[in-house]
């Protein structure tokens, strides 16, 4: 960029791109004490854009010394006011980032900064896309394209010493006002963005006039009035040896918006002026603050006198902050029993003009109060109606309250009333109950902004309702109800003669009671023990008496003592929640209320105590249904789904060898840009199957199944959309488990291992079945990796991926993955327990391909397994053999295949392996070998050289 200068380079900053505000302040200085003309610096601390802190103080200090400054604007955009410290301090030269359009970046921040409103960035220069040298990149890798400010601000450093070369005694604000006065004007974007224009080096180098870099219009408080017009000087120096007659012209004046300004805020009363050579003449800009605004212009105003003459053209940003009227908004937040919203409730109150606006959480004020500027606002509320009653633990009922927009004029206050909302409700062909609900909202304007959220609320919360008054006029605004819905888990529970009973179970999952059924109840106190034993809790149902909601103790002490379920009470009043565990506990556990647990005591001191109940433990179905709306949401709605209009799967549901129930979670998507969770722990059981029902059309669904949540893995579907009447199978955790390629939301699978360079790198690939890879659990998911070039190790990894150096010329590697599962998650994964994988290929530096994909294999197993994955203990039962690869490499066709098989992982038997069309087959005898364990080894080669030898312990049991 700069032939003949000589460079400094001062680290500040750590690899990953950290550094503390001493590391950049002594770098500064540094480079000051080194006499460097200019000092390129591409970093920023986005979190603080009033540019009143040390960083920012130390750059304009430091400018002030003689250097010209060259820093980059930041990455925050589109939003305004968003430049970063320590480019927002006025004496350095601030650069935005186009494309090579000349069109402003989306990310690129824009100005003006700080608290003085100081017009920034001065100049913009290209950074997208922008392909410079890797260090140590050789051939392909020798480039690399990157994107930011911080690619654009070395082109105007480099361009500084360019004019710094061509004039040696000019200081750095004279470079800088060279740069920025001989920028392209001609290009997109306001001056907010990109300040006087485009970088461009030779008008630069050979500018023969130049002006100040930024002219400072001040702040003008409301109400502004004629006596609020002012003039500011605008200097123009002739560098050259013959006088020039400039033309002037206000170009670009836009207001806060970026909409152009019609009005006359900044003006010129001359049309011309003549400058003498070396001389330096300055020329008088009128504004008038007062001048005709629209509402959305109020705020930071930006514009350009641009001089122009033959061979001359100078462009000098300026800015000045027009204050907007400001009216008092007030918003009233009420729940549905009148009172002040509190607990949960928040209310986000958003400016569409500015893209501006904050939430609250109203914590049971009795108003929230806002000082706004005229215009349009977009108004969003969730109420959480605590249950009624002194020290109530849960929430009654879930309210949204929306007004898409509002069109503030004047003080106004506004009541966001729950009372005032409809009940939102579901219907189905079957009998269900929601187990999670979300509603959720997304309000789009503009080309770039997008404001969404959501609030979920699980099984324990009796209504929903919702409100949505007025439409959006600018941009697009949705509601909508997310519903996940199963058979009800207690139809009916009731003391025989005596109260119907209204308890809350501790889980969704199997554990629970089912079917029809009856039992006496007995009062065990507590529930240790000792009482259970004395109240002959064997075949009966429990009343316990509890002091907080862990109940797991309790529940296997019942199951101990044989019972057939915990029902617990309390002295708090109000409805509560039992805990036994995320997957439920060892027996059926329900909480009541304090005074229905009073009831069920004095029914027992009167004598005994039948309780008879319908329930279902293990829904055979599941819904999962949307119903987004775009339009007013006025009374109440019951969403009515019928079986035939909705997509349909049936999925089986296999377990890792030990009956357990996963905790099944479900994800919506909207085209808008939304994106919806149920947050409530949901389970299924496995083995087991179910039917599940999607409502169709443009809402895509994806599910995640995990084993052993929080420790252990995630296994994660495909997103899709469901058409009606749509048919379709699943199958969870099938087939023998072990490494497979990662997949995208699409279900492809991705690249999981390449060659960039002389590196070679290798994906988390753990677990995963014939059509789902999961992502690694925290705890419960460990591993290593090695790689081993011609039988030498040459690197480690203490986790199941890394990365790892490797040199250019070809040679054989051997990469081993070792994985299993320990702690907590072990208890429920009783198969697959340790996988050692070994992928053998050869590999040399392509300087022609940016990645290689390396030819990894993953083998694949189909064995007669059955839901806790057992075989029969028989002889000559088959084991169909293949492999599945990944993005980066298409297998070939098997060549050779070996497996072995072993009852105690040490003494092994090599079954008989026959191929027939392409396809593998082993044939195991397990006969007479029930209730062992059963570990396989493979060895597969592909037509392509790629081998794999892998070794699954506890593969299957023999039934």
């Amino acid at each position: 960029m700069a032939p003949g200068a000589e460079l400094l380079s001062g680290k500040v900053l750590d690899d990953a791109g950290y550094g503390l505000d001493s590391w950049i302040i002594a770098g500064m200085e540094w480079a000051v004490e080194s006499k460097a003309d200019v000092v390129s610096m591409s970093l920023g601390d986005p979190s603080r854009t009033a540019c009143d802190d040390p960083l920012a103080a130390a750059a304009e200090r430091l400018s002030r010394q003689g250097p010209l400054f060259v820093i980059a604007a930041g990455n925050s955009g589109p939003g305004n006011n968003t430049v970063s410290s320590p480019g927002c301090a006025p004496s350095v030269l601030t650069v935005g980032a186009v494309d090579r359009d000349d069109t402003t970046a989306t990310f690129s921040s824009r100005g003006p900064a700080g608290l003085q409103h100081t017009l920034k960035p001065e100049i913009a220069a290209p950074g997208v896309g922008i392909s410079a040298a890797a260090a140590g990149g050789r051939g392909v890798y020798a480039y690399q394209s990157m994107s930011g400010t911080s690619m654009a601000t070395p082109h105007v450093a480099g361009a500084a010493a360019v004019v710094k070369q061509r004039h040696p005694d000019w200081t750095g604000q004279q470079i800088k006002a060279a740069l920025v006065g001989s920028a392209n004007t001609r290009v997109p974007g306001d001056v907010r963005e990109t300040g006087g224009g485009r970088l461009d080096v030779k008008a630069a180098i050979d500018t023969t006039v130049t002006s100040a870099p930024a002219v400072q219009g001040g702040a003008y408080n409301w109400p502004q009035d004629r006596s609020d017009r002012t003039t500011v000087e605008v200097p123009y120096s002739n560098l050259g040896k013959n006088p020039v007659t400039l033309d002037l012209a206000v170009e670009k004046v836009t207001g806060n918006d970026g909409s152009a300004v019609r009005g006359q805020v900044a003006r010129l009363d001359k049309r011309t002026v003549t400058v003498a050579a070396g001389a330096t003449v300055t020329v008088p800009l009128a504004l008038d603050p007062a001048a005709k605004l629209e509402r959305s212009q109020y705020g930071d105003v930006t514009g350009r006198v641009v001089a122009t003459a033959n061979g001359v053209r100078v462009s000098t940003p300026f800015s000045l902050y027009v204050e907007p009227e400001t009216v008092t908004l007030r918003v009233k937040l009420v729940d549905r029993a009148g009172k002040p919203a509190a607990g949960p409730s928040s209310l986000d109150v958003i400016g569409t003009d500015d893209a501006s606006g904050e939430r609250r959480f109203n914590d049971g004020s009795v108003d929230q109060v806002y000082r706004v500027r005229p215009g349009a606002y977009f108004l969003s509320a969730f109420v959480g109606t605590p249950d009624a009653g002194e020290g109530a633990e849960l929430i009654d009922s879930l309210t949204y309250l929306g007004r898409p927009q509002v069109e503030l004029k004047k003080d106004t206050t506004i009541v966001l009333d729950a009372r005032k909302a409809g009940r939102l409700a579901i219907e189905a062909d079957k009998p269900v109950e929601a187990r999670n609900t979300t509603l959720g909202f997304a309000r789009s304007w503009g080309d770039a902004w997008l404001h969404a959220g959501t609030a979920t609320g699980g099984r324990t919360i009796r209504g929903f309702y919702a409100s949505v008054e007025g439409r959006a006029k600018d941009g697009d605004f949705e509601f909508g109800s997310y519903w996940r819905a199963a058979a009800p888990l207690i139809s009916d529970l009731r003391a025989v003669g005596g109260p119907v009973l209204h308890p809350i179970t501790a889980s969704t999952g199997s554990d629970n009671l089912d079917g029809t059924g009856s039992a006496p109840l007995v009062d065990a106190g507590s529930g240790t023990p000792e009482e259970l034993a004395a109240a002959g809790a064997k075949d009966a149902v429990v009343l316990v008496k509890a002091v907080d909601g862990a109940l797991y103790e309790v529940a296997q002490n019942a199951k101990a003592a044989g019972a057939k379920a915990v029902l617990a009470h309390r002295e708090a009043p109000g409805r509560w929640v039992a805990f036994t565990g995320y997957a439920g506990g060892a027996l059926p556990t329900m909480a009541i209320e304090a005074a229905e647990g009073r009831a069920l005591l004095a029914g027992l001191k009167a004598g005994k105590v039948t309780l008879s109940w319908k329930a279902t433990a293990k829904s055979p179905y599941a819904y999962s249904l949307a119903f987004p709306e775009t339009g007013e949401v006025k009374g109440g709605r019951t969403h009515r789904v019928r079986d035939r209009d909705l997509g349909q799967v049936e999925s089986t549901y296999h377990s890792m060898g030990v009956a357990a129930d996963f905790i099944d979670l479900a994800g919506a998507y909207r085209p808008i840009g939304s994106a919806v969770y149920f947050g409530g722990m949901e389970t299924v059981a496995a083995p087991g199957t179910r039917t599940e029902y999607y409502s169709a059309g443009d809402t895509a669904w994806d599910q995640l199944l995990s084993s052993s949540f929080p420790w252990g893995e995630f296994m994660v579907g495909e997103q899709r959309t469901y058409a009606k009447g749509q048919k379709a199978k699943a199958t969870w955790y099938d087939g023998i488990t072990g490494p497979v390629a990662p997949r995208d939301p699409a279900g492809k699978e991705t690249l999981a291992a390449e060659r960039q360079g002389n590196l070679i790198g290798f994906a988390p690939a753990m677990w995963g079945d014939s059509g789902h890879a999961a992502q690694p659990g925290s705890f419960g998911d460990i591993g290593g990796l090695q790689l081993k070039r011609d039988g030498e190790v040459i690197g480690d990894s203490w986790y199941p991926f890394g990365v790892f150096e490797i040199p250019a010329e070809e040679s054989r590697y051997e990469l081993t993955q070792s994985i299993e599962k320990i702690g907590p998650p072990s208890r429920v994964w009783q198969r697959s327990t340790a996988v050692r994988t070994t992928w053998g290929f050869t590999s040399k530096l392509d300087a022609s391909a940016y990645s290689q994909g390396l030819p990894v294999l993953f083998p694949r197993y189909a064995a007669p397994l059955d839901g806790l994955k057992t075989v029969a203990a028989a002889n000559g039962q088959s084991i169909g053999l293949g492999v599945t690869g990944h993005a980066g490499y298409v297998p070939g066709a098997l060549t050779s295949a070996k497996l072995s098989y072993s009852y105690d992982g040490e003494n092994w038997t090599q079954a008989k392996v026959s191929e027939r069309g392409g396809r593998w087959t082993a044939v195991v005898d397990h006969a007479g070998s029930s209730g062992k364990p059963v570990s396989l080894m493979v060895e597969l080669t592909d037509a392509k050289g790629a081998t794999v030898t892998q070794t699954v312990a506890r593969a299957y049991d023999v039934r």
